[in-house]
């Protein structure tokens, strides 16, 4: 079966090409794209192109464009593969070009991640410290994390700027700016974006972004400690991209970001804080997490995918997979019992959730931000381009609005 064809287009948009039967030109082929054994798209080799007609190629009539489907991050492209159904025949980008096909860098996951998630990081954490690019207790601190999968930064915010927090997002609720979206399940269960309502600001309900409304919110997720350990781990300046303030605690099962998070750029550059604005004790929905659970195999939706909204169908064989790792690889589950102000920094495949409420009537007042690195863009970039602001070394940024 001779064939002829070519792999001109492989991206985030769109894979184009063409192919044909030389001895039957007449016959459309058709293809599919695959990631490893996975099929994630079908589509025929049948669109009419003007070049290939004037090169005399099947009439023209055997070019194809596939868009590329939403759940392949832009890391992963590059593993994707077009072959013809039913036959171990694969089409290739011309020699040279970037196209798909490229190996996957030594790293934990399939899908890459940062130096810290390499198997030489020991080394290069090492060779940046003899360098004087870190510190003994920056190095300490990345080690911890490296191990755990988490930091705590105990007193990185101080006590006026976590009351000016407070303060701000009271008046937040109780009137609130136009624009100033919140996300919640209340009271039926429906997940709903809508502006404040102070009727729904227990339960499942968090204010998105007060960083774009709140000087001190800004302040506080940029501080000093927070930056210096971020820009270390993403070897850039880190960018907030995602904020969620909690009035209670979230009682969400044990879940990791990466599932829900979307950085397009790789799935695995991202990280979180968890800030907490009042004291924590047992009993108000205190988060948890599975010490070293970011170091388990990854997950995979479909076979392919780290998002899981492609394939919600397994998203309860997913969270069930967090506890048989757990066991399989003897992670100790813990809670961040916190005092105002303390910082927890979490790694992007961290399993964690919101312990249940037994204390009712109790708030958990807490800021939490998703983080990439300046470099990288969360995937709501694609469609979404509100004005960007920085400070202190750190860039925000906003689906919703523009940030100052």
């Amino acid at each position: 079966m001779p064939i002829r064809g070519s792999l001109d287009r492989c991206d985030d948009q769109l894979i184009e090409g063409w192919a044909t039967l030389v001895d039957q030109p007449e016959k459309k082929l058709s293809l599919e794209a695959v990631l490893g054994d996975r099929v994630v798209g079908r589509f025929v080799a049948d669109r009419f192109r003007a070049d290939l007609n004037e090169a005399g190629i099947a009439d023209g009539e055997c070019a194809f464009s596939f868009a590329m489907p939403a759940f392949v991050p832009k890391s992963e492209i590059r593993n994707l593969a077009v072959r013809i159904e039913g036959a171990p025949l694969y089409l290739r980008p011309p020699a040279a070009g970037p196209g798909c096909g490229a190996a996957v860098r030594e790293t934990v996951s399939r899908f890459g991640g940062l130096w810290i998630d390499r198997h030489d990081w020991l080394d290069r954490l090492a060779e940046k410290y003899r360098r004087g690019d870190i510190s003994d207790a920056l190095s300490a601190r990345i080690f911890r994390f490296v191990r755990d999968g988490y930091l705590v930064i105990e007193g990185a915010v101080p006590p006026p700027m976590v009351a000016r927090i407070n303060d701000d997002v009271e008046r937040l609720w109780q009137k609130p700016p136009e624009g100033l979206l919140i996300e919640t399940f209340e009271p039926d269960g429906q997940m709903r974006y809508i502006p404040p309502d102070i009727r729904y600001r227990g339960g499942r309900t968090k204010l998105l972004d007060v960083y774009a409304f709140c000087d001190a919110a800004r302040e506080a997720t940029a501080a000093a400690e927070v930056v210096e350990f971020l820009t270390a781990v993403f070897e850039d300046k880190p960018k907030a991209f995602q904020g969620l303030h909690f009035w209670n605690g979230s009682q969400q099962a044990m879940h990791k970001d990466t599932a829900y998070v979307k950085v397009d750029t790789n799935p695995m550059h991202l990280a979180a804080t968890w800030l907490a604005l009042e004291d924590v004790e047992p009993g108000i929905g205190e988060l948890e997490y599975y010490v070293g659970s970011h170091r388990a195999p990854d997950f995979l939706f479909g076979g392919n995918s780290k998002w899981m909204e492609s394939h919600t169908e397994e998203h309860d064989s997913f969270l069930q997979s967090l506890h048989d790792d757990a066991e399989r690889y003897h992670q100790t589950r813990t809670s961040f019992l916190a005092k105002a102000g303390d910082v927890l920094v979490w790694h992007a495949d961290l399993a964690h959730g919101g312990a249940a409420i037994t204390k009712p009537g109790r708030s958990r007042r807490s800021l939490v931000t998703h983080f990439t690195s300046a470099a990288d863009e969360p995937f709501y970039r694609r469609n979404s381009q509100y004005r960007e602001g920085e400070l202190q070394g750190c860039i925000f940024t906003s689906a919703y609005y523009n940030v100052p």
